[in-house]
């Protein structure tokens, strides 16, 4: 990844700016932010945060890709996936948007874990994979800034990602370790 494909602050405006043109029947705006023509693995993701107090911020829509996407194409994309088309939120509204923050993830390449313990929490994302026992494959995936935002050690995070990934039954030592990871 070059210099010019590491997220900055402008490519959250950049979202912003997509979401309220989409949402208004805009037409798109005009791209401003680095890295034109850098194709990256993304992630957006949305928050509300009441009276603009991050610290008090709380997920209303994350969604990307492993998959490098084009900017500012993928970036749009994303931005719009994940305000509108999160199954775990309703799609956000135009009446909600002064209360939204958005953050951009642009990803490095990932890696295996050698084992369920293999990676940092707060340095590493983790895409977690298990198979279920009637051979449904679960997957899912936390941003780096994740288990620490939340309070969670390694642990607990393997234990959500699972929960994420639509496990509803009890967590074993076992199923953490047969899950198979990357950071």
């Amino acid at each position: 990844m070059s210099d010019t494909c590491v997220a900055v602050a402008a490519h959250g405006y950049y979202c912003f700016d997509v979401l309220v043109q989409a949402l208004e029947g805009g037409s798109a705006p005009v791209w401003t932010a680095p890295g034109t023509g850098c194709h990256v693995p993304l992630f957006v993701s949305w928050y509300t945060a009441p009276h603009g107090r991050t610290d008090a911020k709380r997920l209303r829509g994350c969604i990307g890709t492993f998959a490098p996407q084009p900017l500012p194409d993928g970036l749009a994309r994303y931005a719009l996936q994940a305000a509108l088309h999160d199954q775990r939120f309703p799609p956000i509204r135009r009446a909600e948007c002064d209360t939204l923050v958005c953050t951009v993830s642009f990803l490095s390449p990932m890696e295996a874990c050698r084992d369920a313990w293999d990676w940092d929490v707060g340095v590493h994302g983790v895409y977690v994979t298990w198979v279920g026992p009637q051979g449904a494959k679960l997957t899912a995936t936390f941003l780096p800034e994740v288990a620490p935002a939340q309070g969670w050690d390694k642990r607990a995070t393997i234990d959500h990602a699972l929960r994420k990934a639509g496990w509803r039954g009890d967590i074993t030592e076992a199923m953490r370790s047969e899950a198979t990871r990357r950071r």
